[in-house]
């Protein structure tokens, strides 16, 4: 029997979300920044954590964790 958390190990999240990032915001540059990820019940979002004192917004990407789907991409300030 096949269930939703079955999915999560073939998901390659950090794969998926900075492609999306990638393709979305190509001016952006994670080198040297900190990847976050959050659970948000049957999503994860992935985001980065910007130095002390620096000002500025990283891209936010959500994935459904059942199927590895981009749910929503967004860039926080």
């Amino acid at each position: 029997m096949v269930n939703e958390a079955m999915a999560q190990p073939k998901c390659d999240l950090m794969k998926i979300a900075t492609e999306t990032i990638a393709r979305r915001y190509p001016s952006f540059d994670p080198t040297g920044l900190q990847p976050v990820i959050s659970e948000k019940g049957q999503l994860w979002e992935l985001t980065y954590a910007l130095p002390a004192g620096t000002l500025g917004g990283t891209p936010v990407v959500t994935i459904d964790k059942g199927t590895c789907a981009v749910v929503s991409v967004r860039h926080e300030q």
